[in-house]
This record gives C-alpha cells, structure tokens and sequence, in this order.
C-alpha cells in the first residue's frame, strides 16, 4: 500500500476536508502505515502531512484523536529529525498536544501527548509556543 502511494492519497484527501467518517478511516489507516519506516518516508514527504494531521486534532472525534497522536507519535519517535520537529512546532503540534493534555480525553492519549513533548522537550523548551509549566514544570529531561 505504501509502494502505491496510499500514503500521498490519504493525505491528499484529508486536505479537501472530508466527513467525519473518511476521516476517521483515513488517520487509522495512516497509522498503520506509518508503524513501518516506508510508510513514515512517505508520510514526510508530503509537505502538508504533519499540518493536515495536526489539524484534525480535537476537531473531529475522538478516534481521531487517538490516530493522529500516534501517527505524530511515530513520526515524532522513529523519524523525529531536527527539521521534522521544527515543522511540528511551526505548524502548531506542539500547542495541539499541549491541548490535548487539558482536554477531557483518555488518559493512556493525555500520557502518549506528554510523552512525545518529553521526548523532545530540549528541542521545544525555548519556544514562545509553549509554556515552562507545559512538562509539568520540568523542561529539560
């Protein structure tokens, strides 16, 4: 499927704003595809990728909360480079996963949001975007 260019299409469809319902297929299946290291190079190759993902985040339901975390939590874990992690600040996933943290979501989601602020926190730390007090008080780990 990644071969294909499922990955370049899911995405390509999510920018025209689908239905709630394509939605919530189009992130599960973007999350399976990005549990592989093909399917993560595809999914960053497509330059709205992360901002189309982002942006669904507490818009649309709660399942796709869940599959948008961990599709930003797999990118942000296996292919998390400098330039990935700047992209993820400039369009505004740090802040979203800031919100999830103060939304009413499930805890094993609020905990998979801290964890990837964690684990970049020394690369987010100094942003205007997010406050000292977002890891807890704790900035660098």
């Amino acid at each position: 499927m990644v071969e294909a260019g499922l990955v370049h299409e899911l995405i390509e469809i999510e920018l025209m704003e689908p239905e709630k319902r394509i939605t919530e297929l189009t992130l599960a299946i973007l999350f399976h595809l990005c549990s592989c290291a093909n399917g993560r190079a595809k999914f960053l190759s497509h330059e709205g990728s992360i901002a189309v993902v982002t942006e669904r985040i507490l818009k649309v339901s709660a399942s796709v909360d869940d599959r948008a975390v961990f599709v930003l939590s797999q990118v942000s874990k296996f292919s998390g480079t400098t330039m990935v992690l700047q992209e993820m600040l400039r369009v505004g996933t740090v802040a979203k996963l800031c919100m999830v943290l103060q939304a009413d979501r499930a805890k094993y989601l609020k905990d998979k949001a801290m964890e990837i602020l964690k684990g970049h926190s020394e690369v987010w730390a100094n942003s205007p975007c997010i406050p000292n007090t977002s890891f807890g008080g704790y900035v660098k780990y």
